[in-house]
């Protein structure tokens, strides 16, 4: 019990709970309806924060949180707000928060009787079903305990427990899930035979199943069977839990321990229905337990004991006392172990308690928060003690000042009723906040001034606490809070000055009366003696003679006056101990201070007090010490005066600039404070950390965690090469951020500026993200953010960046748009409007086109204009008639009309590769799909609209497969970026009756891979509406969302629509051919690659199977789609395929051959003769090769691609002779052509040799002499060969465009647009310039629809190895042949086809996608330029058209923009690409401007940012047979084609200067050159602002306004204007180099040198100190360091060595200036007095302390040892023996103090 110590409680309010009037205001029930029928707690807001957050925020909200409960509602509120509401089905029996395993966030947890329901901070639930009665849940540090009810017994309402609201914030992260509702999770947790298993059951996750408990006997588990344990209280911070048996009337208290696997399992039945998944167990072990209470404790909390050992209270109300047992933890194997001894527990009579925290806020001892108890004795007396010791008591306000304090209306009375109030309850205990419940029913919420407000005064006990011995800080702390007339937090309004009078008035007064203070504790000897039993034994012994010859008094007398003096010398050693300890533990606060730019005030307050501790502890050194820093401040003593002190006083600022100037290993570890050293200290981790970074700086060893300086440092992970980058490291892992760096002195920051500068050109690339942030490199940092965290966390890192960053490093917001760009976007808008505007804007598809991607691209190029205008199938056409036209006019009309609808009808192929990935749509939007409009208009007539005339052709049946493939192309347009389309969505647009336009997108949305979200019910629903479009469109897009699958459930539903596949018995189906045709593609898609043997013979056998009913005409189309399909299925797999490949091979070939079929029954068809007898054509036994041969060379193609067979080459051979040339069709020697290229892969090369090598003699001898007429038989011949010529150049060119897909080859484009010109001057001559080597006169033996569809083949062919480049060239020739046939009348479907999608491939997905050359990309391509083409838009006899989209599977985004990373803007940047060594070519690297394409991941071996005005980076890669990374993965290395670059301050971007007129440096070196000129032969009017000139170059506000503010040209006097050069130098300077950082360093230098000359000048002393000399030593021994290699730099020095010169030159020549100083200092160095007097003496002391600062010159007694060792050893003193002596001495200091020595006595 304190004798004086008495505090006054401060009332917050009259407590009522929130919950009760938000019930009010919903109108629910009354506000004055306090039934009691309701239960709430409270708790602090950190609870509900995220891990991280509550770690860094501190006192977020000043108002306690509350959960009230009634009924099924919960409110949570947030002092006077309601936060949120829940409304559940049931009544909530229970309410506790948990965080469960690593779980990022806090979950919510309500137990109702027949669910359990878990809701996430962020709006997530899970409602887990209770298959058996919970009575209660607990929160644990990594779970929920839920405890089950006894069998039989009913489940009731357990009232909501409040002793549990605290919660512990971790550093983890972990991501947020999606929430379902799981089922059976506790199936396991029940025996087979229906019984219960286990009483405790521990939920780790919502989402996984709960874990059985067992219980430790004996060195065994046991099941935990212990219904009769009744839990009552369980820790979230440490795994305890307490429980009551009332049975044995006994408390237990349990330590829940994971992984048992050194203990037997006893129980082999129960450990069986463990989820195999569960290889840990927890497991219960009591270590204590208390009998003898008939109820359980009311109460249950952690606290703290005064020596930081947690301890665990249990108020038992039946014996009205607090029982404390003190927990003992041990770590073994980096595992706690937690137990209780008998003789660690004590009891405090009390009625009520709570743990809050007062004595150390903010504090953690581990895990756990500091907490202190306060009580309520019987005696009504609220007692605060921390552990055993009581510190104080506490008082409530008198009424009348409570009621004046709450408003209170009527006064009258109140006086009478305060000795009737009595304290009856404490409640809801919140950090240093408390619920005081008194007898008549008020309730106020009171706080117990929970911390002081002065840092200061914190940090200082904090300091002690740490250092101090526990018995110590056990006794300060009581005079501290009970002293008789401490006022420390006496009062409520208490400011800070006042808090730090009262703390130095504690410890001054330990220096005034050290021996007055009584309540020390003596030995135990000691207090036996002095004790009244002691006293009255030897009074009744002496009585009795038991003494004889010793008289009482005079004995007794003496025996006092012995123990007095022994307890008075005893007080007083054990006072100069806790001043001497006091001393260290703050002066190492101190030195921790200095090295703070913010904390100056402190600094001076803190000096005072330590230098009276000092003087009086009798400790010169530290007085010098303390003199030296605040001469002005402390008051004059003479060093003489006191013994030499053998302790030098630990100083950092030397520490760290020997550490510079010799290493750390010379450095001495005895200028480090002991506190700084010492593990788990908080309150001087600053100083901590700035050692460590210099540690690590300067070569320290490390040990782990351990430095060999004695300090321990946390660094991250990473690779590191130099001690820059392990500094850097450190720096990240102590979470040092760049606005801690400016915390720092200008000297002190200067070395790891120096660190973090010659790391930022080219880091390391597995640093941390955080790590680059230090750098300045925020480009890196979101480059390697993506590997690093979950998206859920993506913007709390972010977050966290950003803290971490300065904001000239983080600029928040972009300067301007580029005036380029947005002229540029102004133009294009413009010209786009005007584009055929006569009926306003439509919807044509493409507007989206144009974003800031294509517009950097392009700039005022209108490629992508005139690609939107040609492919723009939503407005009418033009047709040029006559004024006044005539009936022959009107049917002209219709005639070109109908042939531009045949234009037109093609177009959507085109847009949907033009447009292919470029929008992501809304999912509460339907999809809008643009017109396909036939119609056309008449400029001549006023732009009148003509349609097609009906009664001629049916237009609906013309429209039918084009609106299809117009849906696709809408649908190609929704980018995969989105991610999982939603199923909701596709079934929103799903139309009431089926139609092409959602079988269009059905199959634009599988081709995306988004139909996954259909479940089979949707799939079947889709086909039982005997659609046709939707059926193929669903059948393809389902096969391509699942490539490659072998879904079992997708391979049922297509086989269903392979009628030849149904067994005998199943009834006959009526499905058109194409519908055949796209199930059998369908089957190859999902089985791609796999070489399923089953599915390869029932292809195989559908490429030859028998014509029947009416599908003879379609029976071709079918055949390429099996051979199709039997290639996808085998591809590229036909060296390595199991099964009869052989029989299967030679089986292709006779389909290829015709030779006559024996069945081998090893690959007959079960459905052979389906329909035999219905055929049309007689095949009998021999293959009609006609129609198989197509489908099979295809399918050896793709069997064998990339092979380099030369087995199948050889049988695929080219006709080598005339009869030969007869044998084979033309046709399918084009296909061989093509099949033996795809195999021979390697050998393909771009150039005219090789296109003439795949040409046989016979036909180049045949094609030479086109011109020489002989006779009939030669003209026969003549054809034959031309026919074969043309086709092999045609299947060689689509060769080319294959293998070279999408790699914009130039040799390739060259070659192929060759062979295009000659196609075209051989059709009809239109080029003069074409090759005089190629053979003329083709036309005459070919047709010319034939050389029309070879010209696009290889058009198509040019324009898939050109694909997204927008070639120019290419474009142009794709124009001509637009308009050429439009003109000429050849306006053909299967033509206009091909230009169309030849236009979409050249600017496929608006430039930014490409075509890969993998095996899959290569089938895909086949399929679609496939050598066929329509001759109308219903035309599927050879091809089904929905084929020719399936090019989408072969593209890749391998485009690449580049945005910097400030502004946010894409800019242009140079990159470097290298290619790895191919067949083709060496390893090349090459530059492209972005936004550009990369090469093939394959190839692909690294990518930099290269050019001068942006940060370097390097991208290396690992060159992998690979598809390129799909858009959103988290290892994508280019952030799904954004790479985030950083430009350098200083350069403008290239939009705005392309050439580099305008850089910084050629503008301001202008400027520069100008302001040196005489200010009268400036230039008023040309002058450009340097606020304006910076602003160009940097969007950092604080330049911008350092600019404008300290360069401001209005300045006229000289200093203004001498000031205004240096600034504008500086800013140039830290601007040009990219250093804006080190604008801060400059100016701090130079103002501390200004602020020196100014005092000596004028003679007013604005600063008191000599700190801003150290630190300026600290830079001088920086630059020392570099200039002799200890330090290297990559980027040259980062701060002028002139300026540092010039500092030091400038503060030498004060310091021999002063005229007086030669004799203070010599009285300093020979007696240790300091000048005394009036004014002079502050100039004297100033510019002294300067000087013994600067010259680092000893202190007077170093000083007179130095002269004693030296007339001891009989020499005389001399600069070189001085030098020997003090090795740290400038040589300066060193001669005045040899002068000094020889020519004066020392004084004694």
């Amino acid at each position: 019990m304190p004798r004086d110590g008495v505090r006054e409680l401060t009332v917050l309010s009259e407590f009522r709970p929130f919950g009760l009037t938000a019930e009010a205001l919903d109108g629910g029930s009354p506000s004055g309806d306090d039934d009691g029928d309701y239960h709430f707690f409270l708790f602090d807001p950190q609870v509900a924060k995220q891990r991280d957050e509550a770690v860094e925020v501190e006192d977020a909200s000043s108002s306690d949180h509350e959960l009230f409960v009634r009924g099924n509602r919960i409110i949570w509120s947030a002092g006077s707000r309601v936060y949120k509401r829940f409304t559940l089905p049931s009544k909530v029996i229970k309410v506790c928060w948990s965080r469960m395993s690593d779980m990022y966030e806090a979950l919510l947890c309500v137990l109702q009787v027949d669910r359990l329901t878990i809701y996430g901070i962020a709006g997530e639930e899970v409602s887990v079903p209770l298959p058996y009665a919970i009575t209660s849940i607990w929160s644990l540090p990594f779970g929920l305990l839920l405890q089950r009810a006894s069998e039989g017994s009913l489940l009731s309402n357990i009232s909501l427990s409040s002793s549990n609201p605290f919660l512990s914030a971790r550093d983890a992260f972990r991501q947020k899930r999606d929430i379902y509702t799981p089922t059976h999770m506790f199936d396991y947790c029940t025996r087979s035979d229906g019984t219960s298993m286990s009483s405790h059951i521990i939920l780790k996750d919502p989402l996984e199943d709960p874990q059985i408990t067992y219980i430790e006997e004996r060195g065994k588990l046991n099941l935990m069977w212990e219904f009769d344990e009744r839990t009552i209280w369980t820790s979230d911070c440490l795994p305890l839990m307490v429980s009551y048996n009332k049975g044995k009337m006994q408390h237990s208290l349990w330590v829940v321990e994971v992984n048992g696997s050194n203990l037997q399992v006893v129980n082999p039945k129960s450990s069986d229905l463990i989820s195999p998944l569960k290889s840990t167990k927890h497991y219960f072990r009591r270590i204590w337990q208390g009998k003898g209470s008939h109820t359980p404790a009311s109460k249950v909390f952690l606290a703290v004991d005064d020596d930081c050992t947690p301890i665990i209270c249990f108020l038992l109300l039946e014996q009205k006392k607090l029982l404390s047992l003190q927990l003992q933890s041990l770590e073994v194997n980096n595992e706690t172990v937690y137990d209780i001894k008998p003789d660690m527990s004590w009891c405090i009579s009390a009625i009520a308690a709570a743990a809050v925290a007062v004595t150390r806020p903010k504090v953690k001892v581990g895990q756990l928060p500091h907490r202190d108890v306060i009580t309520l004795t019987p005696a009504n007396t609220l007692l605060l003690y921390c552990g055993k010791q009581c510190l104080c008591k506490y008082v409530m306000p008198s009424p009348l000042v409570i009621a004046q304090l709450l408003g209170g209306g009527d006064l009258s009375g109140v006086n009478n009723t305060l000795d009737d109030l009595k304290i009856v309850e404490l409640a809801e205990a919140v950090e240093g906040r408390i619920n005081i419940v008194f007898n008549n029913g008020k309730n106020y919420r009171c706080t117990l001034r929970r911390s002081p407000s002065s840092s200061l005064t914190s940090e200082c006990i904090a300091a002690m606490a740490e250092g101090l011995n526990p018995s110590l800080y056990k006794y300060f702390l009581g005079l501290l809070w009970g002293g008789d007339d401490s006022t420390y937090l006496a009062k409520a309004d208490l400011c800070a000055d006042s808090e730090w009078e009262s703390f130095c008035n504690v410890i001054t007064k330990l220096c005034q009366n050290p021996i007055r203070n009584s309540q020390l504790s003596h030995s135990s000897w000691e207090f036996l003696v002095k004790s009244k039993y002691n006293q009255q034994y030897l009074r009744s012994n002496y009585i009795a003679g038991a003494f004889p010859g010793l008289l009482s008094n005079s004995k007794e007398s003496d025996s006092s006056a012995v123990i007095a003096n022994h307890t008075e010398n005893a007080e007083e050693a054990f006072c100069m101990k806790l001043l001497t300890e006091t001393l260290y533990s703050l002066h190492a606060v101190y030195e921790t201070l200095k090295l703070d730019n913010l904390r100056k005030r402190d600094l001076g307050l803190l000096v005072v007090l330590l230098y009276d501790i000092a003087s009086f502890l009798h400790e010169p050194s530290y007085m010098d010490h303390y003199k030296r820093d605040f001469p002005m401040l402390l008051k004059d003593f003479v060093t003489s005066q006191f013994l030499p002190a053998s302790k030098t006083p630990p100083s950092l600022f030397r520490w760290l600039e020997n550490c510079l100037q010799h290493g750390c290993a010379s450095a001495s570890i005895c200028d480090i404070p002991l506190l700084v050293c010492r593990t788990g200290t908080s309150v001087v981790n600053w100083a901590r950390k700035i050692i460590s970074f210099y540690s690590l700086l300067c070569g320290a060893e490390q040990a782990g965690k351990s430095l060999s300086t004695g300090v321990t440092c946390n660094i991250a992970p990473g690779l590191y090469h130099t001690r820059e980058e392990l500094t850097v490291l450190g720096m990240v892992g102590e979470k040092f951020g760049l606005h801690h760096l400016d915390l720092l002195p200008a000297g002190v920051s200067l070395p790891l500026r120096h660190a973090i500068d010659k790391c930022r050109e080219s880091p390391p690339a597995n640093w941390p993200v955080a790590a680059y942030v230090l750098l300045g490199r925020e480009d890196l940092a979101l480059l390697h953010l993506r590997d690093t965290t979950k998206y859920s966390e993506l913007d709390c890192t972010r977050s966290n960046l950003i803290l971490g960053s300065t904001p000239y490093m983080l600029p928040l917001h972009p300067v301007t748009i580029p005036s380029s760009v947005s002229d540029t976007l102004e133009m294009d808008n413009l010209k786009l409007e005007d584009i055929d505007n006569f009926e306003g804007p439509v919807i044509d598809g493409m507007e989206h086109i144009f974003n800031s991607s294509t517009q950097l691209r392009y700039g005022r190029d209108l490629r992508l204009n005139e690609v939107r205008r040609l492919l723009c199938s939503a407005r009418p056409v033009v047709i040029q008639t006559p004024v006044n036209p005539t009936a022959s006019d009107q049917d002209f009309q219709q005639t070109q009309l109908w042939h531009l609808a045949q234009r037109t009808t093609a177009l959507p192929f085109g847009r949907g590769a033009f447009t292919l990935g470029t929008i992501c749509t809304l999912l509460t939007e339907a999809l809008a799909v643009p017109k396909l409009v036939l119609a056309g208009r008449l400029p001549a007539q006023q732009n009148a609209t003509v349609n097609l005339d009906p009664n001629v052709r049916n237009i609906q049946e013309l429209k039918s497969w084009p609106e299809f493939h117009n849906a696709v192309a809408a649908g190609l347009r929704l980018s995969p970026l989105q991610g999982k389309m939603s199923r909701t969505w596709i079934l929103y647009n799903k139309p009431d009756e089926p139609n092409v336009t959602h079988a269009g997108l059905l199959l634009a949305l599988g081709l995306h891979g988004h139909l996954r979200v259909l479940t089979i019910t949707d799939i079947f629903q889709y086909y039982s509406q005997e659609h046709e479009s939707t059926t193929v469109g669903l059948m393809i897009g389902l096969a391509a969302s699942y490539r490659g699958t072998m879904q079992p459930s997708i391979s049922k539903s297509l086989y269903v629509h392979l009628p030849a596949r149904h067994p005998s018995s199943f009834p006959e189906l009526e499905l058109p051919t194409l519908i055949q045709s796209a199930a059998l593609i369908s089957v190859g898609l999902l089985y791609e690659g796999s070489a399923h043997p089953q599915t390869m013979q029932i292809l195989l056998s559908e490429i030859g199977r028998r014509s029947g009913g009416d599908n003879v005409h379609e029976r071709e189309g079918y055949a390429v789609s099996a051979g199709f399909a039997l290639g996808l299925v085998a591809l590229g797999r036909g060296q390595d395929a199991i099964g009869s490949i052989n029989t299967l091979v030679d089986r292709l070939f006779h389909y290829i051959g015709g030779k006559e079929l024996h069945n081998d029954g090893l690959f007959s068809s079960s459905a052979d003769e389906y329909n035999r007898s219905a055929g049309q054509i007689a095949d009998g036994n021999v293959v009609n090769i006609d129609v198989t041969a197509p489908g099979a060379i295809i399918a050896l193609a793709l069997m064998y691609l990339k092979t380099e067979s030369e087995l199948i080459v050889s049988r695929l051979s080219i006709p080598q002779t005339k009869f030969e040339l007869q044998y084979i069709r033309p046709d399918f020697i084009l296909l061989r052509v093509i099949s033996r290229n795809l195999i021979l892969w390697t050998r393909i090369q771009p150039s005219e040799n090789w296109i003439q090598s795949q040409i046989p003699e016979v036909v180049k001898n045949g094609v030479s002499g086109l011109g020489n007429k002989t006779d009939d038989v030669y003209e026969m011949d003549a054809e034959a060969f031309v026919q074969a010529y043309v086709n092999i150049i045609v299947g060689a060119c689509i060769s080319l465009g294959l293998r070279f897909a999408g790699t914009r080859d130039g040799n390739a484009q060259e070659l192929l647009y060759k062979y295009a010109v000659y196609f075209l001057n051989e059709i009809k001559p239109v080029c003069t310039s074409n090759s005089n080597d190629l053979p003329k006169g083709l036309s005459v033996y070919v047709d010319r629809g034939t050389l029309e569809t070879y010209l696009h083949l290889i058009v198509l062919s040019l324009c898939v190895v050109m694909a997204g480049s927008g070639h120019l060239q290419t474009f142009r020739f794709l124009k001509f042949l637009r308009s050429r046939n439009s003109a000429d009348g050849h306006a053909g479907f299967g033509t206009q086809m091909a230009v169309s999608l030849a236009s979409g491939f050249l600017f496929i997905g608006g430039g930014m996608w490409t075509f890969s050359t993998g095996n899959c990309s290569i089938a895909a391509l086949l399929i679609t330029l496939y050598p066929h083409l329509p001759t109308g838009p219903n035309d599927n006899r050879c091809h089904l058209q929905a084929f020719r989209h399936l090019y989408v599977l072969a593209t890749e985004a391998r485009w690449i923009q580049t945005v910097d990373v400030d502004t946010g803007l894409p800019v242009y940047v140079p990159l470097e690409i290298t290619n790895k060594e191919t067949d083709l070519y060496s390893e090349t690297s090459f530059c492209e401007v972005t936004p550009c394409s990369l090469p093939e991941r394959a190839i692909l071996k690294s990518v930099r940012v290269c050019g001068p005005r942006y940060w370097p980076q390097l991208i290396e890669l690992c060159p992998k047979e690979k598809p390129w990374w799909n858009s959103g993965e988290n290892h994508h290395p280019f952030n799904s084609g954004v790479l985030y670059v950083k430009r350098k301050v200083g350069a403008c971007s290239y939009v705005d200067d392309p050439i580099g007129s305008q850089s910084l440096l050629s503008r301001a070196m202008h400027k520069m050159s100008a302001l040196s000129q005489p200010k009268s032969c400036l230039p008023t009017t040309d002058a450009i602002p340097v606020d304006q000139l910076v602003s160009t170059f940097s969007s950092d506000p604080s330049l911008i306004a350092f600019a404008h503010l300290f360069c401001d040209s209005s300045w006229s006097n000289r200093f203004e204007l001498d000031f205004q050069d240096f600034c504008q130098q500086v800013l140039f300077e830290c601007v040009s180099k990219d250093r804006p950082a080190l604008l801060q360093v400059y100016l701090s230098l130079y103002a501390t040198i200004g602020h020196i000359v100014d005092s000596v000048v004028s003679g007013t002393y604005i600063i008191g100190d000599s700190l801003s000399l150290s630190s300026l030593k600290i830079a001088l021994a920086y630059y020392e360091a570099l200039s002799k290699g200890r330090l290297t730099t990559s980027r040259g020095e980062i701060m002028q060595s002139t300026f540092l010169g010039s500092l030091k030159k400038r503060v030498e020549d004060i310091l021999n200036f002063s005229t007086d100083l030669n004799a203070d200092i010599c009285e300093y160095a020979l007696s240790g007095k300091w000048p005394t007097g009036n004014y002079p003496v502050a100039k004297s002391s100033i510019t002294l302390s300067w000087y013994l600062q600067w010259y680092n010159v000893p202190s007077p007694l170093d000083i007179k040892r130095a002269e004693e060792s030296i007339k001891c050893a009989k020499t005389s003193p001399s600069i070189p023996l001085l030098r020997v002596v003090f090795p740290t001495t400038h040589v300066v200091a060193l001669d005045a103090i040899n002068r000094f020595l020889t020519s004066s006595p020392v004084k004694g």
